[in-house]
């Protein structure tokens, strides 16, 4: 599955294309209060499990938000350092940690069980509100990938996700505020498993959306 990471232009080039890995992201940082929290939290005691709940999912997984495509203006403004930044795209292997994220426009009301651990709450309703989010938030069209937080890195305490067979790296698409040019990127395209493409994003001429700058020509790293 292709799916692209929106990011700035020094955490791409200083960081992920360097370092070859990306940063999870964790749940009590990310910017929306409402993670985790999809159900009706109005009943006292459910409200409690569910908190509880949050926060070991936050101690022990990680995510990383990805979309389905780089078109949208809007995520690139958000994300991308007002289109200044860089859009990476990955090929990511299918299976269990990536969910597609569903949107909603009313809290759920989750059946629980107070005779029961966590109130009942199953695994299935725990993917469930980990990939889900209130309907104002559909514009990002967002793709979750998780993971587990158990080796943090010694120097920053951060936690990654490697590059490799899981996450391969095949486009880098430039900003339309970004004054590098292309070829610039080449040199943090080294020792890579499987062609990069590089092109320039711009306006459309005829709708709201991003699409290639097809004046530049595209530029294409292969493995050595």
């Amino acid at each position: 599955m292709r799916l692209y990471y929106m990011t700035s232009f020094e955490t791409a080039t200083k960081h992920i294309l360097t370092e070859r890995r990306m940063r999870f992201g964790q749940f009590g940082s990310l910017n929306d209060p409402f993670e985790l929290m999809s159900p009706s939290m109005d009943n006292p005691a459910h409200r409690q499990a569910l908190i509880y709940l949050h926060q070991i999912v936050a101690q022990h997984w990680g995510i990383i938000c990805m979309g389905k495509h780089w078109k949208s203006p809007l995520m690139w403004a958000h994300y991308a350092k007002n289109h200044t930044g860089i859009c990476l795209g990955f090929d990511v292997a299918n299976g269990d940690a990536i969910q597609q994220v569903a949107y909603i426009s009313d809290r759920v009301n989750l059946p629980m069980d107070l005779s029961k651990p966590l109130h009942g709450i199953t695994y299935d309703d725990t993917m469930a509100m980990l990939s889900t989010k209130y309907s104002q938030w559909s514009y990002e069209e967002e793709y979750r990938l998780f993971g587990r937080l158990d080796d943090a890195d010694p120097e920053n305490g951060h936690y990654y996700f490697p590059f490799g067979p899981d996450m391969t790296l095949r486009e880098v698409i430039v900003g339309t505020r970004c004054d590098k040019p292309l070829h610039w990127f080449r040199h943090l395209l080294t020792d890579i498993a499987q062609p990069v493409t590089v092109i320039k994003a711009r306006p459309a001429f005829g709708s709201f959306t991003m699409v290639r700058k097809k004046d530049e020509a595209v530029i294409t790293v292969n493995p050595e």
